[in-house]
């Protein structure tokens, strides 16, 4: 039953995405969830390469945050 709905799952997943419109704070939403999947994708796996991964995708939206944040 699961290797047909995963396909399934994701065709309308990607359908989905394909018809979200462009705006950018919709974008910062988009990120933030993508993040918490990763996340939980890591915790269900036994490899230390997704746990580099995920380290250094939080690395990367962290050093992004601080450079769009306004100089005080």
């Amino acid at each position: 039953m699961l290797a047909f709905l995963l396909p399934l799952a994701s065709k309308i997943i990607r359908d989905a995405v394909a018809n979200i419109p462009d705006n950018e704070e919709l974008g910062e939403k988009l990120v933030e969830l993508c993040l918490l999947i990763l996340k939980k994708a890591v915790t269900l796996t036994k490899t230390t390469m997704d746990d580099e991964l995920l380290a250094v995708v939080e690395k990367a939206i962290i050093a992004r945050e601080e450079e769009e944040a306004p100089a005080e």
